[in-house]
């Protein structure tokens, strides 16, 4: 019992040193009032350059031309995948590149984040191997692989060497088509998406970039849901399957191949490895109603502390297909996508003072997106700010860009272009966005042409359609003590909300509904395990479990020896006997709803007994719930919770896998193994921290099977690690009830 452990750690603090006295100053020490010589006046500087008639004149920018592409082939394999090939022998490199159409944009609000969960876990276990087999696989060719999630779809990618790209041809389709989404391993992205929850609640530009999207599409568009701590803690293993079940499919996947290939044979590689994916239909992208956008909405982001606002303003943007998008690239390399030679930069931050920076952008997609204002100031200089930014975006809708800011944006943009393309693998991932959008290989060579028909009059009418000066939302994270006055002077109604609440109100997931079949397979498993373990009836005999144990806490970089033994009548009372470092002693005992403990006090080191109750024995409860040799008997119970999870290998050793709900809102999973039907895993999450037990070395104890050495290991609150080997056990022995008594004060 890992969570009744206690480590007393007593800290000494030394005192503060002593402070060295002020040196005693006369009223006229010094020389304030003596005249000082004025200082010297400093030489003018000399120009070096001028009247130099010899400097060398910057070209002229050449006139935007095509970008010249190596050789792209298509072919389509039998089951629908669609590939593109880019061969490329500069390098004896090969690069795997395919894009899922699945990403945030096809969620729904009651699994915010199963998209990028699901990817993370792509690389963490499959039927055939698991994370770590998956990791050295790849390392031993010196290669590289991942897994990601965008807003329109999950990419993955594998790059090797040209000889051993079958290393590559072999893990993809197994992390495409046989993922096993091990909870062992969800807990730990589960963990890592919500420590990008959390920061963001430390970052008041992220925040502030959240807001301004949920304000601006609201609370019934997509692009308006933001995950919290919640949404994500809910994301669950058969979430994760359901997802990857819908969406992972030839049909709806693009794959661009990349470098050093032969081209005739790898159709031949790539129906061998892919081909067995089964075709399957491709369910339709999830639609949503645009919201409108009359006047301006403002919402204050209340952060306490916080000395600088960051500011968003935004308003609805336009569909990369839009045939006014080369022309807002322009107009907004004028506004404040060109960094230093935009206007909101020289406005805000040259003439103004205001900030250190300011920008604009765009979003790149196949829906409308979001155009947004982005800068941070001084509280006191926020509301000035906004009225900056606000001036130049009607200035640009009004009057559109100079012809002059028209040509350095070309030049610029054009010109940067093709540097984008530095190896095959860049033309690839360039392809792969095209082809997301319908747009093909033709959009690559014909950008900067595109960029080049751009003119001051056809940049001005889309700044004028697209930016309008009486219709955004705006949002402001800072302190509020000091922006609420500075907004209520300026007459500018808001809402204010604290940094600490979700930005989208949250929803519950519906629950899953189960396979009846893989429901009565699961049955079976456990009531075989039931077997193997001793039998129904031996077990549910048992009236009182004894064992000692010894072993080696670790607790945080500290690894501490421990001996423990464990006392537990049914059906409540437990007492913890730990014996930690040798030398200092824990004891918790509980009976039914209260319970003692003694342990050293922080402060002194001296031992202390202090009683509990209430709320500090719900965890007990659950413990005394979970009971390791009995746990089976909660699982084979006809009223048991039961969901059936794909297989897993645990140590190259195939599983079962069922989830166990208990009463107290936690659901535990069981591992099973399949050759001996032993219990090998249990582990479990709850707020955010997760917990496995490992099982293993099997002895029968009056004929029931017990395992030996147990591992456990924490994320979150639970962080910490503990192995231990069982020194004895004892089924109903003779127990004195006064061990639970409460000892005199020591």
């Amino acid at each position: 019992m890992k969570r009744l452990l206690a480590l007393a750690v007593v800290l000494a603090a030394c005192g503060p040193k002593p402070t060295p006295a002020p040196l005693p100053l006369l009223p006229g020490d010094g020389d304030t009032n003596v005249a000082k010589p004025l200082p010297p006046k400093a030489p003018p500087v000399k120009d070096q350059w001028a009247g130099k008639t010899d400097l060398i004149k910057p070209p002229a920018p050449k006139p935007p031309a095509p970008v010249e592409l190596p050789q792209i082939d298509e072919l389509k394999l039998s089951n629908g995948l669609r590939v593109f090939v880019v061969k490329s022998d500069r390098l004896p490199v090969v690069s795997f590149q395919l894009a899922v159409k699945a990403g945030r944009m096809h969620e729904p609000r009651s699994r915010l984040g199963v998209a990028e969960a699901t990817a993370h876990m792509l690389v963490k276990g499959t039927k055939k191997r698991d994370a770590l087999a998956i990791a050295k696989a790849i390392d031993f060719v010196g290669g590289t692989i991942a897994a990601d999630a965008t807003f329109e779809a999950t990419l993955l990618s594998c790059s090797v060497l040209a000889k051993n790209q079958a290393t590559c041809l072999e893990l993809l389709p197994e992390m495409l088509t046989q993922p096993t989404f091990p909870d062992a391993e969800l807990v730990k992205v589960r963990e890592g998406l919500l420590a990008q929850v959390r920061q963001r609640l430390d970052d008041a530009g992220a925040q502030a970039s959240a807001h301004v999207q949920n304000l601006l599409w609201g609370n019934d568009h997509v692009r308006g849901w933001i995950p919290s701590e919640s949404t994500v803690a809910a994301l669950k293993r058969d979430d994760l399957a359901a997802w990857h079940k819908a969406w992972f499919i030839p049909g709806n996947t693009i794959m661009v191949v990349t470098g050093d290939v032969d081209a005739k044979k790898l159709k031949g590689d790539l129906e061998r490895s892919f081909g067995r994916w089964a075709k399957g239909p491709v369910p339709p992208a999830p639609s949503f109603k645009e919201p409108g956008l009359s006047g301006s909405r403002i919402r204050l982001v209340d952060k306490p502390g916080q000395t600088q606002t960051h500011i968003r303003v935004a308003q609805f943007g336009i569909k990369h297909q839009d045939p006014r998008f080369f022309d807002s690239l322009v107009w907004n390399y004028t506004l404040g996508g060109g960094a230093f030679s935009s206007r909101l930069m020289r406005v805000v931050r040259v003439e103004g003072g205001k900030t250190y920076g300011a920008s604009s952008s765009f979003d790149r997609n196949a829906d409308k997106g979001s155009f947004v204002v982005q800068t941070f100031t001084r509280n006191t200089e926020a509301v000035a700010t906004t009225k900056l930014i606000l001036a130049e975006i009607a200035k640009m809708s009004k009057e559109g860009p100079t012809q002059t800011e028209v040509d350095s944006a070309i030049a610029n943009i054009a010109g940067g272009y093709g540097m984008r393309f530095q190896a095959a693998s860049d033309v690839g991932a360039a392809l792969i966005g095209a082809e997301l959008h319908d747009f093909g290989k033709e959009y690559l060579q014909n950008f900067p042409l595109m960029v080049g028909k751009v003119d001051v009059a056809s940049a001005k009418r889309a700044a004028g359609e697209i930016l309008d000066p009486r219709a955004y939302v705006i949002v402001m994270v800072g302190d509020a003590k000091d922006l609420e006055p500075l907004l209520k002077k300026e007459g500018w109604r808001f809402e204010k909300v604290a940094f600490t609440e979700p930005v989208t109100p949250e929803i519950k997931a519906a629950p899953t509904p189960v396979d009846p079949k893989a429901l009565e397979a699961a049955k079976k498993v456990i009531d075989e395990a039931l077997a193997v373990k001793g039998g129904k009836a031996k077990l549910a005999a048992i009236k009182a479990i004894k064992m000692t144990a010894t072993g080696n806490t670790q607790i945080g970089p500290q690894t501490v020896p421990v001996e423990t033994e464990r006392t537990f009548v049914l059906p409540d009372k437990i007492r913890i006997d730990a014996l930690l470092m040798s030398r200092v002693k824990v004891v918790i005992a509980v009976v039914g709803s209260k319970g003692w403990q003694i342990g050293p006090d922080p402060k002194t080191g001296n031992s202390t007994i202090a009683d509990f109750g209430g709320d500090d024995v719900k965890p007990i409860d659950f413990e005394r719930w979970r009971e390791p040799e009995l746990i089976l008997l909660k699982a084979a119970d006809p009223a048991a919770k039961l969901t059936p999870l794909p297989d897993e290998a645990i140590g190259g050793k195939p599983h079962t896998v069922v989830s166990l709900a208990s009463p107290f809102g936690i659901e535990l999973v069981l591992y099973i193994d399949k050759k001996t039907k032993l219990l090998s895993r249990v582990s479990y999450s709850e707020k955010g921290s997760a917990e496995t037990d490992d099982f293993s070395d099997y002895k029968d104890v009056k004929g029931i099977k017990v395992a030996h050495k147990r591992k456990s290991s924490g994320t979150g609150g639970n962080a910490r690690s503990t192995d231990l080997d069982i020194k004895s056990v004892d089924f109903d022995p003779t127990i004195d009830p006064k061990v639970f008594d409460k000892p005199a004060a020591p």
